[in-house]
This record gives C-alpha cells, structure tokens and sequence, in this order.
C-alpha cells in the first residue's frame, strides 16, 4: 500500500494515445501505443498483435471498433506498473456505461493484484477513465458469420475435452492459441488447417520498470483473450467463440477489503455475463462468446479428459515448466491436477505424466493443505473448489489399504464431505446454446 500511494502522490497520469492496423500483405498486426507520464518523464509503451494472413480472413467494416477495444484492455499490462488514477483516452469513445464496465473489469480483474500489494482501495477511486478526443461511438459490427467455432487452446486438460466433445458435430472447429507453448503448439499441429496462431509482444520496457520496483501482479489475461477471440471471429465469419472454463472458476480465493478476490475472475460466471453483454451491445452481435463446460466441475472434466489417452503424453497445464515443455511437480498447478485425475488414471500412467506419486513428496505438504483446507488463502492458480478437492481426496483414499496411504493422505484430516452431488443442472448458470447443451448431455448427464 505503500508504495501504491507514493506512487498516487506523484500525480501520474496514463495515456492510451492511438492503435493501428497494418496490413503488410503477409501479416495483419494491431500496435497499440500508451504514454506513462511521471512528472516530466514520459515512457511510452507499443504493444503488438501479429496473425498470419490467409484467405479465410475477410475484413468488416467498422473493425476499428474491436480493434480499440482490445488496446483497452491491452493497457492493463502497462497501467498497473504505477496505476494512476487518471487513465486518458485519446483514440476513441466510450460512454458512461462502457467506462462502468471497465471500471468493474480493471477492479475485479486486478483483485489478486490488489491483495498481493495489499492495496486497500475502492472501486470508484482505483481509475478514473476521462475521454480526451472528439471522436463519435463506434458503430456495431454487423457482419455474416457461420455456425462454426473457434476454440482457444492454452495446452491444459479442459480445452481438449472441449474439442474431443465438440469434433463430431463441428469436425471444422478451429483451435486458437496465443503465443503456444510446446503442449499446445502440439494440439494445433493436429489439425494444422483449421489453427490460428497469434504472436502477442509485450513492450519488454515492462522489465525495466519491474526492476526498478514498480507495482506488478496477475493480470485478468482471459479477458484478453476474450476481446481478441471476438476479433478473430469477426475475420474468420465464425459465430461461436466456445470456451473452457467450468463451475469451479466461480469460487474466490479470498475476501480482502470486502472484495472477493478471485485469481480467475475472468473466467467465472460473473464476468462471462458481463462481456457477453458488452459485446452485444457495443460491439457485434454476430460472434457469441460462452464457456462449453461451464455446467461442470473440475473433477467431472477429469473424468471426461482420462477417456483420451492419446494426450497424456502432450498435455501441460503447469505454468512453471511450460517453458521446458514439464510439469514442475513443486506448484499448486500440478498438486491440483494430480488430485483432479487420481482417480480416474492409474497409478503407474500418473507417476509416468507428473515424474513422480506426488502424494509421497514431503516438501509438497503445504501446497496440499491449502488446496483442500478452507482456513488457508486458496493458491493463486487456476484450481478448483475446496469441496471437490476434498471429494477428489476422499474417494482416492477409499482405494488403499490404511497401511499404504501414501504421506499426504496419510496427513489428510478433513471432515468426511458425505453425499457430493455430481448432477448437471443444464437450466441454469450457463449460457451454452442448445445445440451445445444436447452435445454435452451426450456424455455428462
């Protein structure tokens, strides 16, 4: 908090001063340029967007609409360095209500980041976004788009399951990924005619600033990853940006300065209908954005994602070793994965994926207690509910012998769950289409 308000008194000020669109003949790229301005020092920022040109893509008019809407949200990356509270538009309109929703998007999006700094701020105080141009509202893009997907591929478990579930009644479902690690790199050479990659380039300066011990923290990246999904739909005339986020995304990690701290916030309920919305009525209503697996929980789309072997070996969620294409075996990521899939994989197949029973490493013990026990803060990861990690838990221990329960489960000690209610309730908390619905019933019911 300190820090945050030596940096308020300084009286900074954010500039979110243009965006463009180039086309080169072999690329389309998006720039987007921002100003952080410290008394009489000026940084400016370029953020770049790159895909490769294909003749699939055909460009809509008014595409400037989502264009600067992705150096919207873009922006939070170089805003939160010193987050002044005066946040400057110079390349575009928003109204009223539009500078609610990122208001609302910028405060619960940063909520980790917030309590991480454990800055104790309102939401009416935290930015304060001013329009510093003549331009006029954008207008909605309109435009004729088929009932096909596109599927965004972070390389995990979920967004497989999705695909595998999908591939029968949309076989040109095409996979999407930003800046793939090996793992998704993996899945995308699959169906190498139907991937779209997208090169996405930080302004490296950020560094600078993070050594020099500027503000830094967890950013809400799939809500980036929304805006930009809309884009690509709009140039591919694709209707359906399916995601892969389930139920268990709804549960925060903790309650801090009465705001429930959620690491995926951008990937729960809550914000999936608030952009649904947004994009509706201020950007198109040709690209329909909802989450495939939201009726479920983590521990039923195990279940579903162990029925495909074939990517047991190409999986990754850990976000520790992506870059060496491993799983770490030391993160809350990998504990929660383990735990998730113990059930359904064997023994044998699971020390052959993690590189080891990470229910028999010691040094894990505190990881483990704070994935099943709701006195401690819940891991800033992408992890599930405490209830079906103790469910998870539980049914793994009925399956040994008390004297071969390895060390973790041997240290478990919560209270027996009873009954856990795995029925699907498909009428509610979920926006699936019902062509998606009736394709998902197939296999969960």
């Amino acid at each position: 908090m300190y820090l945050f308000q030596e940096l308020r008194d300084k009286n900074n000020s954010f500039i979110y001063k243009s965006f463009d669109f180039i086309d080169d003949g072999t690329n389309l790229s998006l720039e987007f340029e921002y100003n952080l301005v410290e008394d009489t020092k000026t940084t400016v920022f370029i953020h770049k967007l790159d895909i490769k040109k294909s003749h699939k893509i055909s460009i809509c008019k008014n595409i400037d609409n989502i264009i600067f809407h992705i150096g919207l949200i873009e922006a939070i990356n170089y805003w939160k360095i010193a987050t002044p509270k005066d946040f400057f538009i110079r390349c575009g309109y928003i109204n009223d209500e539009q500078i609610q929703w990122f208001k609302k998007l910028y405060y619960n999006g940063l909520g980790e980041f917030l309590y991480i700094n454990q800055i104790s701020i309102s939401i009416d105080d935290f930015v304060d976004f001013k329009i510093e141009n003549d331009f006029e509202a954008f207008e909605i893009i309109s435009c004729k788009t088929e009932n096909n997907n596109i599927i965004p591929i972070g390389g995990g478990k979920d967004s497989l399951v999705t695909y595998e579930l999908l591939k029968d009644e949309f076989p040109n479902s095409y996979l999407f990924s930003i800046n793939p690690i090996k793992a998704s790199q993996n899945i995308l050479d699959r169906n190498p005619k139907n991937s779209i990659v997208l090169s996405r380039k930080l302004d490296m300066q950020i560094l600078k600033f993070n050594k020099q011990g500027y503000l830094n923290g967890h950013i809400p990246f799939s809500s980036i990853v929304g805006f930009i999904s809309i884009y690509l739909g709009l140039l591919y005339k694709i209707k359906y940006i399916v995601l892969s986020n389930e139920s268990s995304a709804n549960e925060e990690n903790v309650v801090f300065n009465d705001l429930k701290v959620n690491h995926q916030y951008s990937k729960s309920l809550e914000f999936e209908n608030d952009f649904r919305y947004y994009i509706s009525k201020f950007i198109t209503k040709d690209v329909e954005y909802f989450s495939f697996l939201r009726p479920l929980e983590e521990i039923q789309i195990a279940s579903l994602f162990s029925k495909n072997k074939e990517y047991f070996d190409i999986f990754l969620s850990c976000n520790v070793g992506s870059k060496e294409d491993r799983w770490c075996g030391k993160c809350p990521k990998c504990m929660f994965t383990y735990m998730m899939l113990c059930n359904f994989i064997e023994d044998d197949t699971m020390i052959r994926i993690f590189g080891k029973n990470m229910f028999e490493d010691k040094d894990l013990e505190l990881i483990f207690n704070k994935l099943y026990k709701t006195t401690e803060v819940k891991p800033f990861e992408c992890v599930g509910t405490y209830d079906e990690v103790n469910y998870a838990l539980q049914k793994k221990i009925q399956s040994y012998k008390k004297d071969k329960l390895p060390y973790l489960l041997k240290k478990y000690d919560a209270p027996l769950i009873g009954d856990y209610d795995l029925s699907v309730d498909y009428k509610s908390q979920n926006n699936l289409p019902n062509i998606f619905k009736d394709i998902l019933k197939k296999y969960v019911i």
